[in-house]
């Protein structure tokens, strides 16, 4: 549960342990030696442009070291003598703060436009107009995009924090930009060409006033006990070192893991090192150190600059509302109709898209995702009288015609009882009349009502082929198609799951119990429900389970003691059924003003709050080559940025159960006054 997360409180301990047996090791030796080693320079790697390179990662800030300090004079005199010696570089006045960061994101964008850096600390001095509040900095990345696509990226990494560190990484990026707009252009392009491809960059800027060293107990946690989108890594060997940025790795696709393995490569210029493990490259010389940079960013050309949070804005609990939640269905809802099939081909529409490169893998949606898709744009389009909503009637109603008219090359849906099932839900809420109107939505609806009729009997139960994951949808377009099985395939399911592993068939599975006990007192299933979503509130993440950097998971539900999963999108469909459960009276009765009731709404908009943060926003626009095919895409994970038609559908349809729920407790009788 919480475990992955309080977990990173002990890697930093751990941390801190490591630098004071580095204390102890250097007192050790010949300080003096050590001392003029670590104010070497050193050349590039040559694999990110000219770096600065780091020879010792050293102690950290002693402030950091809060309690830790209270040890032995002796050892305390040993420390002393580490400080002198290594200088008081090592020690910062005050951390980078934001207004400082904003400062020198300001400062950059200027260079930037004009295509011009200062050429030493003296000018940057001036630029800032305050040289009490130059900054010092050990890491710093500047990237510059133009239409989504990275043409320059600088990043530098300084023993000693320093000013330079900014001037170096814009000068890298803006040589390199320069580069890649001269070949674009096979020459030397206009001055006007300069100041409109100037105009229309985008710029990313990281900036951290340190370099933790990472002690191989730390090194051995799940994804280097890094927080994947958050830290960049620092890499050394010999005289040589390697860093990369949350901005990078998310560029790349990389996780920390694989990033450590590229710089390794890159290090050595062996591509052996790709194959080591992380124990192997500390034992050939490899050294680690973390840094948490603050992230600046314009959210698109000529857009403002915002902080972000593993490369998105933070999603604040207290903005999450019925109007939050309604707009972020309108997001989403816009994000599917904006995947239709490009060409005259009744595809129906693209699959998962890779959010960088803008591509969609694979190019044609499944037909069980693309009937998910219809399934959500039917129950959203019944919600409100937008033209968005009109949108959302129209396209579902495309999809499942081109679903019916199968093209050369495509499978057909009611060869596939999974595909045939979703395809069955979603005529259900679909007009008959329209149905019986349409050719190819008449020869979808016979066809796949054919295939689900063989996909269970009392006797036989389910088919053994089948993937025990899918009997929830199964028994859920039963009940739709008003099978005389239903009641029976509803009951086996559940029967037949253990109730920890009951949330791997929501919400098909308690859908279908709802609408089974439509006008009963109970629901049949109350039982295994409430225990289900008593088990995902034990293990909701609130902010107490988390520390800043992961804060952006808040509501989100670990579902196993591991301690190396994070939550991912599989929580997408036990949230959509819990948004179910709360507006139904016979499972969350009371009315509003009920402790009880008003405890459950909150833990269910902390956890829209988390489905929220999954939905790629406008403020993360600048990283995609296609933004606007992008914006609204439920991601994978928050580190992950691939959004999925699937993933969509299933937040689209929590979102409007949430309203549908918050209106139907809203609208419950107040208990009366007693007199």
């Amino acid at each position: 549960m919480a475990t992955r997360f309080r977990r990173s409180f002990m890697a930093k301990i751990s941390s801190k342990l490591f630098i004071c047996k580095s204390f102890f090791q250097l007192s050790a030796q010949k300080i003096p030696r050590a001392h003029a080693s670590a104010r070497a320079k050193y050349r590039s790697s040559g694999r990110s442009s000219p770096n600065s390179k780091v020879l010792v990662f050293g102690p950290v800030n002693p402030r950091g070291l809060g309690k830790m300090a209270n040890f032995p004079r002796s050892h305390l005199l040993l420390t002393l003598s580490c400080f002198m010696v290594l200088g008081p570089q090592q020690t910062h006045a005050q951390e980078l703060d934001s207004a400082q960061a904003m400062g020198i994101y300001r400062t950059i964008d200027q260079w930037v436009r004009q295509w011009e850096v200062p050429q030493d600390q003296t000018e940057l001095q001036a630029t800032l107009q305050d040289e009490n509040q130059t900054p010092s900095l050990a890491c710093a990345s500047v990237t510059l995009r133009l239409d989504g696509q990275v043409i320059g990226r600088g990043q530098v990494v300084y023993r000693d924090p320093s000013p330079q560190s900014i001037i170096q990484a814009t000068k890298i990026a803006i040589a390199q930009a320069r580069g890649w707009v001269r070949q674009k252009h096979d020459g030397e392009p206009s001055d006007d060409l300069w100041l409109g491809i100037a105009s229309r960059m985008t710029l990313s800027v990281e900036l951290a006033d340190r370099v933790v060293p990472m002690s191989p107990s730390a090194l051995g946690l799940p994804d280097l006990g890094l927080s994947p989108g958050v830290d960049g890594l620092v890499m050394r060997l010999g005289e040589q070192s390697e860093i990369m940025s949350p901005d990078e790795m998310i560029t790349l696709g990389f996780d920390p893991e694989q990033s450590a393995y590229s710089m390794a490569t890159a290090l050595s210029s062996d591509g052996a090192m790709a194959l080591a493990s992380v124990a192997e490259l500390i034992e050939r010389g490899y050294t680690f150190g973390r840094f948490k940079p603050i992230w600046i960013a314009q959210q698109g050309a000529g857009k403002g600059a915002v902080f972000l949070d593993r490369g998105g804005r933070m999603i604040e609990e207290s903005s999450v509302g019925v109007q939050s939640v309604r707009d972020m269905g309108e997001r989403i809802a816009h994000h599917l109709i904006a995947q239709r099939w490009p060409g005259s081909e009744r595809y129906g529409m693209v699959g998962t898209r890779d959010i960088i490169s803008g591509r969609a893998n694979p190019e044609i949606a499944p037909p069980y995702e693309q009937a998910l898709v219809a399934i959500a744009l039917l129950r959203f389009a019944g919600t409100g009288d937008k033209a968005i909503h009109t949108q959302s009637h129209d396209h579902a109603l495309k999809l499942l015609n081109d679903l019916g008219a199968v093209q050369p090359g495509e499978s057909n849906p009611w060869d596939n009882a999974i595909d045939a099932a979703a395809c069955v839900i979603a005529l259900s809420y679909v007009d008959q009349s329209i149905v019986a109107s349409e050719d190819d939505l008449v020869t979808l609806q016979s066809r796949c009502r054919a295939t689900l009729a063989k996909t269970y009997t009392p006797v036989d139960g389910f088919l053994s082929s089948f993937p025990e994951a899918a009997k929830g949808l199964i028994a859920w377009a039963m009940v739709r198609d008003g099978n005389m099985y239903a009641s029976s395939a509803v009951r086996a399911v559940f029967r037949e799951t253990p109730p920890g592993q009951l949330v791997s068939q929501m919400p098909f599975l308690g859908w279908a119990d709802l609408e089974l006990a439509q006008g009963s007192s109970e629901v049949p299933a109350a039982g295994a429900l409430n225990l289900m979503r008593t088990r995902m509130w034990d293990h909701q993440l609130t902010k107490a389970d988390l520390n800043r950097a992961d804060r952006d998971f808040a509501g989100a539900v670990v579902f196993t003691k591991s301690t190396s999963v994070l939550p991912t999108s599989g929580n997408l469909r036990p949230i959509a059924m819990v948004c179910s459960m709360l507006g139904d009276p016979r499972l969350t009765p009371g009315p509003i003003s009920d402790p009880v009731v008003s405890s459950e709404i909150r833990r269910v908009a902390l956890a829209m709050r988390f489905v929220d943060q999954l939905v790629m926003s406008e403020s993360s626009g600048f990283l995609s080559r296609a933004s606007e095919r992008s914006v609204g895409g439920v991601r994978a994970s928050l580190w992950e940025w691939k959004v999925s038609p699937a993933s969509s559908a299933i937040a689209l349809l929590a979102a409007v159960e949430f309203e549908q729920s918050v209106q139907a407790i809203g609208a419950r009788p107040m208990p009366m006054a007693a007199p």
